[in-house]
C-alpha cells in the first residue's frame, strides 16, 4: 500500500505555540502510512534540527533576492515557480498550512491537485492583522479547517462551507520530562512570578508590568520569558524597562528549551495576563510543571484553568490581578491533580483522528 504523501507548510519552525505544536504533529503521524515534507517559508528554525530524519524539508524562501525582484518585475511568479518545483519533487497529494498567517498560499491551489488543510491556532485579534483576501480564501479553498480548540471551533464551524473539527492543542509532556531530568525545585528568599510568550499586546506584558509595582522588588522577582517582538509596541515595552520603573521585573529572551522549563518550573506561580488567546499553551506547562496558574478570562484559557490548578480571574485590572496573586500564592496545590487536569489534552490522542481525515 503506498504511503500518503502530506506536505506541511508552516513559517519557520521556531519556539512558538503553533510551531511546536506542528513540530509534534508531524512526529507523531505513523510514518508507515504517509510520506512528511515540511515547507518552510524561513531558515534557521531552532526546532530544525531536532526533526527526525525520514522528514523532508524545503525551503520556499519569500524574502526576495535582488534577482527575485527583477524576474517579478518581467511578470514571472517567484513563489509559484518555487512550489512548482517542490511540489514534483515531493509529489503530494495534500498541503497542510499552519496558522492563518500562511494562508496566502491557498491562492496558488487551484494550480495542484491537492486537497488542503488549514490549521487555525489562532482567534478574532489575529484576523485583524489578514488581509481580506486571504480570509476569503479560508473559506473558499480550504477543504479541511482544523481548529485549535473548542473555543475557536464553536466560532468558525456553523459558517465554515466544508469539513471542520477540532484538533485540540497539546504540551509535549514526555520532552517536559527528560528537561526536567534531575531538576529540583530550591527554596528562594524571594517569591517568584513568572509569565512567557511574545512581548506584545496581546500578551498582555503592559498589565504585567503594572502587577509587578504591587510588590517589593526585596520580597518578589517577576520573570518573562519571550522574545521580543520587532514592532513599535516591543520598544515602548524596552523603553520603559530601561527607565527603573520596574525594578522586579526581568525578561529572558535567549534561553534553551531545557532552561526554559527549568525556569518555568521553578516559580512560584505563573501568570498569563493576555488579552485574548485561543488555547494557552504556556498555562498547560505551566500547570505539567506543578506551577499554579493565575489567568485572565481572554478566551481559551477558560478551558484549561479551574480550582484544581490555578485561578481564572474575570478583571483585568492590575490591582485586582496583584489581589489574585496574593490569593493563589496562599492556596495549596496537589501537583498529581494539577497533572490530571490535562488529561484531556493529549495531542497523540488527538493525531490519530487527524489521521483519520488525512487518509480519508
Amino acid at each position: 500500500m503506498s504511503k500518503k504523501k502530506i506536505l506541511f507548510f508552516s513559517s519557520n519552525l521556531h519556539r512558538t505555540g503553533a510551531e511546536i505544536v506542528l513540530f509534534d504533529i508531524i512526529h507523531q503521524l505513523d510514518a508507515s502510512k504517509f510520506d512528511i515534507g515540511l515547507v518552510l517559508l524561513e531558515r534557521n528554525g531552532a526546532l530544525v534540527d531536532q526533526l527526525a530524519p525520514h522528514i523532508q524539508v524545503y525551503y520556499l524562501d519569500t524574502q526576495f533576492s535582488i534577482w527575485d525582484k527583477v524576474k517579478f518585475h518581467a511578470g514571472q511568479n517567484v513563489i509559484l515557480q518555487r512550489l512548482h518545483a517542490i511540489q514534483q519533487q515531493f509529489g503530494a497529494s495534500v498541503w497542510y498550512i499552519n496558522t492563518i498567517q500562511n494562508a496566502f498560499i491557498l491562492q496558488f491551489k487551484d494550480q495542484f491537485k491537492v486537497q488542503t488543510f488549514l490549521h487555525v491556532h489562532e482567534y478574532l485579534y489575529n484576523f485583524e492583522q489578514l488581509e481580506i483576501k486571504d480570509s476569503q480564501r479560508l473559506f473558499d479553498q480550504v477543504d479541511y479547517l482544523v481548529t485549535c480548540s473548542d473555543l475557536v471551533y464553536h466560532f468558525f464551524a456553523p459558517i465554515f462551507p466544508k469539513t471542520c473539527f477540532v484538533l485540540q492543542s497539546g504540551i509535549n509532556k514526555e520532552w517536559i520530562d527528560v528537561c526536567l531530568t534531575n531538576f529540583k525545585k530550591e527554596k528562594k528568599k524571594k517569591k517568584k512570578v513568572v509569565s512567557s510568550g511574545t512581548i506584545c499586546y496581546r500578551k498582555g506584558v503592559d498589565l504585567f508590568l503594572e502587577i509587578s509595582q504591587n510588590f517589593l522588588a526585596s520580597e518578589y522577582e517577576f520573570i518573562w520569558l519571550g522574545k521580543w517582538a520587532n514592532n513599535g509596541y516591543a520598544e515602548v515595552i524596552r523603553r520603559q524597562m530601561m527607565s527603573g520603573q520596574y525594578p522586579a521585573v526581568q525578561f529572558l529572551d535567549n534561553v534553551s528549551q531545557k532552561e526554559y522549563y527549568q525556569e518555568l518550573a521553578s516559580a512560584d506561580v505563573f501568570i498569563t495576563c493576555s488579552r485574548e488567546e485561543s488555547m494557552g499553551l504556556v498555562a498547560m506547562e505551566a500547570i505539567y510543571c506543578g506551577v499554579p496558574v493565575l489567568a485572565t478570562n481572554s478566551g481559551g484559557s477558560s478551558l484549561i484553568i479551574n480550582e484544581a490548578n490555578g485561578i481564572l480571574s474575570q478583571d483585568f485590572r492590575p490591582t485586582t490581578l496583584a489581589k489574585e496573586l496574593n490569593s493563589i500564592l496562599l492556596k495549596e496545590f496537589n501537583v498529581k491533580k494539577m497533572r490530571d487536569s490535562l488529561l484531556n489534552f493529549d495531542l497523540q490522542m488527538e493525531c490519530q483522528k487527524l489521521e483519520s481525515y488525512l487518509l480519508g
